[in-house]
Formats: structure tokens, sequence, C-alpha cells
């Protein structure tokens, strides 16, 4: 049985803005992302309350004889680039050779 989405949300792991929420058998709220194929579970009322107030619902629209199912453009935030400072690695030390500690008791 293939699930309906009940809205649309941002991938928590790839960041694919259209990842579908659906409902599993408990009627919990989950993301499924058609992308890179995570799913994303609520197993509890207080995450899936979060999820639900995250999610752009789809909408359904019934007139007459035809149903018309209209999903909202997903919402596209810019990410800042950071600007990473270098690490600078100290110079290696100098390893001492074979001779060195028989050089030193004499």
């Amino acid at each position: 049985m293939k699930k309906t989405p009940i809205g649309h949300v941002a991938c928590p792991v790839c960041d694919f803005p259209d990842a579908q929420v659906k409902e599993d058998k408990n009627g919990h709220a989950y993301i499924h992302c058609g992308d890179c194929n995570a799913q994303t579970f609520t197993r509890n009322e207080f995450r899936n309350g979060k999820l639900r107030g995250r999610m752009r619902a789809v909408t359904v629209t019934v007139t007459d004889d035809t149903v018309t199912v209209t999903a909202p453009e997903p919402v596209l935030v810019p990410v800042p680039k950071v600007q990473e400072k270098p690490v600078l690695m100290p110079p290696p030390a100098k390893k001492a050779g074979w001779l060195q500690p028989i050089l030193a008791k004499g």
C-alpha cells in the first residue's frame, strides 16, 4: 500500500527542500526523502507535533468530479558560507638519527 503525502519539509539529512511527510500506522508523521531515500520517524506526540508544525501541508480541492492536489512551492533559505581559518601546523620536529644516542654518551 502506497501512502499519500500529507505535506512537505526539507530533508534533515541532505537538505532536499521537498521531502514528503507521510503518516505511519499509528498516525505519527514521518519524513521520506525522495532524493537520498532517508526516513525520519517521530516516535511520540511531542515530536509529531513539531514535525507537523514545520511541514508545508498538501491541499486537496474537490470540484464536481475533479480532484486537484496542490503542494506549495518549497521555500529556499540561503545558507551563509562559513569562512574557515586555515589550520597552521607546526613544522615537523627533526628526528635524531640512529647515531645520535651514541654520540651523546661520548
